[in-house]
């Protein structure tokens, strides 16, 4: 069997595949010889399962990689559900919840067999029409963005888990989304010295790095930074020194181009080690394979990317921190302190007035994080009702002008970052949706499930809490009934 297939790190989505596309999956992936897996979807149990399994078939040491921006719940049910990362920014003490967050991510993902966190987002919040990064960075600031992305991995690899910043040299000033197209920022090399320095700040930390499908100019290539000598090479191995893992992001998205499999050997050759979530993996190993067998110089480059590899897994500890048995309440209480008061008060609001609480998304046809305990505004209205809120059934649709007005409304808005939209906002049929429902009530309060800007943007009494995850609904429900947050005297 050919060493190259260990440079690929081959996708099992337990989110989307049947039973027997995961096993004809995983089989196919490990007779090709790969490094390991990412891990998409799936229950904490049946990823222990998977995991532990894999590694006893191949015989030796694997990656299980997972996106665990925002905690290990993220992706596996019955784990915990965190804040985005804009949202621990936010926290009265920032540094510490992004070390709260960092530990208990890596401790969890370790407890299901996952060594390899591709987190965090390392990028700064540059453009604010940007489509795809928003709530998944610290801040806009590239000094707040590298302090808490270091306390974020320091927390994660004390822990035991290898983390992972990305994405090098930075996704946070595109008008695209590199999911579905190549992204090309115009900026000038000064400008994009901000997006590099909080890179720079952990480089000296971080175990690995991601690169983006993403062409820079001013950088000296007009090619994905992927595929990039003058990127990976001279900028990350060179002047910013980083000899750690260099990882491309999904060889599946549309940034790489049409033939993932030629762009993963230009990618090694560029100075990347890790190839992930080819579309074809025994194509791209293949191609990896006759490339070093014609060309020498690339079967060192490969020879070297594997070491390098093997070496990051060998020296991750054996298990990870013990998973914590208040994890739940610890990533509540982060996201009840993350929330963000633009509500002007709520003098008025009672608990024994009939409340409704309507949900508008900005994007209907996406579905629920993997985590999630129901349908969009129903984990607001069930905590409202057990605490003593007179809560009416929740409205699908906007009511006829015929029926009395709601003496109270909440209306949860599901505004997070996706590509396919094309901007960065709340989009204009979903704010006249949400300013409608506002409208039908005597009392109105917006649950922002997004980022703070676009709740302040809108200009309606609200609170931002930041993400569709559970937790947050959670957070955002003890907000109202004063159990946090200002005490407005509701009765």
């Amino acid at each position: 069997m050919s060493r190259a297939g260990r440079a690929v790190v081959a996708a099992v989505r337990l989110d989307r595949w049947t039973e027997d596309d995961v096993r004809r999956g995983v089989d196919e992936a490990m007779s090709a010889g790969v490094g390991g897996f990412v891990l998409f979807g799936g229950d904490a149990d049946r990823v222990s399962r998977l995991t532990g399994e894999a590694a006893i078939a191949a015989g030796r040491d694997l990656w299980f990689a997972a996106d665990l921006e925002r905690g290990a719940g993220q992706q596996f049910r019955g784990l915990t559900e965190l804040p985005p990362p804009a949202a621990l920014a936010k926290h009265p003490l920032p540094r510490e919840a992004a070390a709260a967050a960092g530990t208990l991510t890596a401790a969890e993902a370790r407890s299901v067999g996952v060594n390899w966190v591709l987190a965090p987002v390392t990028d700064i919040d540059a453009e604010p029409d940007n489509p795809i990064v928003a709530t998944r960075s610290f801040s806009s600031d590239p000094a707040v963005v590298g302090e808490l992305g270091l306390e974020w991995i320091s927390a994660c690899q004390a822990a035991g888990a290898l983390a992972c910043a990305k994405h090098f040299p930075g996704h946070g000033r595109t008008l695209g989304d590199s999911h579905v197209e190549l992204p090309v920022v115009d900026a000038t090399s000064a400008e994009l010295e901000q997006d590099i320095a909080p890179f720079h700040a952990v480089t000296r930390t971080v175990g690995s790095v991601m690169v983006a499908h993403v062409a820079f100019p001013a950088l000296g290539s007009g090619r994905a930074a992927t595929v990039s000598p003058e990127i990976v090479g001279a900028l990350l191995r060179g002047r910013l020194g980083f000899d750690g893992l260099v990882a491309t992001d999904a060889m599946i998205m549309s940034g790489i181009g049409d033939d993932d499999a030629a762009a993963a050997v230009e990618a090694i050759r560029a100075g990347c080690d890790v190839i992930l979530y080819p579309g074809d993996v025994i194509r791209t190993v293949t191609a990896l394979d006759r490339t070093a067998s014609d060309d020498p110089l690339f079967a060192d480059r490969l020879a070297e990317s594997i070491e390098r590899s093997d070496r990051a897994l060998s020296g991750l500890p054996p298990t990870g921190a013990p998973r914590d048995p208040e994890a739940a309440e610890i990533g509540l209480d982060l996201a009840l302190r993350t929330v963000v008061d633009r509500s002007d008060g709520m003098s008025g609001w009672r608990r024994d007035r009939p409340t409704e609480v309507v949900a508008v998304s900005d994007d209907p046809e996406v579905g629920p994080p993997a985590g999630r305990e129901g349908p969009l505004g129903t984990i607001v209205e069930r905590d409202l009702r057990a605490a003593g809120w007179s809560v009416r059934p929740a409205a699908d649709t906007i009511r006829p002008s015929s029926e009395p007005a709601a003496e109270q409304r909440v209306v949860v808005l599901a505004a997070t970052p996706r590509g396919w939209k094309g901007h960065g906002r709340v989009s204009d049929e979903a704010t006249a949706r949400l300013r409608k429902e506002m409208s039908s009530a005597e009392r109105s309060l917006l649950v922002m499930l997004g980022h703070d800007r676009w709740l302040a943007g809108l200009g309606v009494p609200g609170i931002c809490a930041w993400s569709t995850e559970s937790v947050m609904e959670h957070a955002a429900a003890a907000w109202i009934d004063g159990r946090v947050g200002p005490g407005f005297g509701r009765k």
